[in-house]
């Protein structure tokens, strides 16, 4: 083979190995109509699906219903509770309850679970007539197991509004004013000092659950909250059932817990 051949066949192979200008023509329009069928995608994407992804998802909107409907369960049943008048009214109908609850001590350990029953509606609903309730219970059952009944329900009723509280405030996104979380700080560094403090609190049953509930839940540790709970209630119980066992009758012990109110 001469040298004019073995060239020849060098370059033939050369431009077999190249495209031709219409092939390569082909080449970039197909590639700028796959761009530009991406780019119409990414524009036609339903503006519904834009914000799902910045957070307002189904379980969030569910989660925040959830809690409204605890909310209305919650305003319903109290609203129940206070319809017949104001506070005085709402007194009268609690003596006249506790009277008929009485009849229950005749039932046994059942009976009294039904009375702790009755007092844990009553604090998660934060219906007034907490000591009232107390002297009741040491009158029916005694100081000792009136005492027991009374530090149950509230520890009961504590965990329920606190629990109740965090998944409302935090769906509804309310938080534990800054003024007094500060004062709050030392829950952190001492748990126990700190929420038996907040316990012994002079201010209702019912706003101390639910304020302590808007807390962090890393800054409320259950141990130490429901042993908080529970020192607390022992100390603030059990003069009151002490007072309702010393009096003759439900009657007068209802009495002399209206005189001390």
């Amino acid at each position: 083979m001469t040298k004019k051949q073995a060239g020849g066949d060098k370059e033939s192979r050369a431009r077999a190995s190249t495209p031709e200008p219409k092939e390569r023509k082909k080449e970039q329009l197909s590639s700028e109509a796959k761009d530009a069928g991406a780019s119409n995608q990414q524009q036609n994407e339903s503006p519904a699906e834009k914000p799902a992804a910045k957070g307002n998802s189904p379980s969030k909107l569910s989660k925040k219903y959830g809690a409204l409907a605890v909310g209305a369960v919650l305003a319903v049943a109290a609203a129940y509770v206070y319809k017949d008048g104001g506070k005085q009214e709402l007194m009268r109908n609690t003596r006249d309850t506790l009277l008929s609850l009485q009849s229950l001590r005749d039932y046994g350990p059942l009976g009294f679970a039904a009375f702790v029953m009755v007092f844990v509606f009553q604090l998660t609903l934060c219906i007034p007539g907490t000591m009232v309730v107390d002297v009741a219970l040491g009158n029916i059952y005694g100081a000792v197991l009136g005492t027991l009944a009374s530090v149950i329900a509230k520890t009961i009723s504590a965990l329920l509004s606190l629990f109740l509280g965090r998944y409302v405030g935090k769906a509804m996104g309310l938080e534990f004013p800054e003024m007094l979380r500060e004062r709050m700080g030392a829950v952190k560094t001492h748990p126990l000092k700190a929420l038996l403090l907040a316990r012994l609190a002079p201010i209702s049953t019912g706003v101390k659950n639910y304020a302590l509930a808007l807390l962090p839940s890393e800054d409320v540790p259950l141990g130490p909250y429901v042993v908080a709970v529970v020192l607390a209630n022992l100390a603030v119980t059990t003069g009151v059932c002490i007072l309702g066992a010393g009096a003759d009758s439900l009657v007068d012990a209802l009495d002399q817990a209206s005189s001390h109110r």
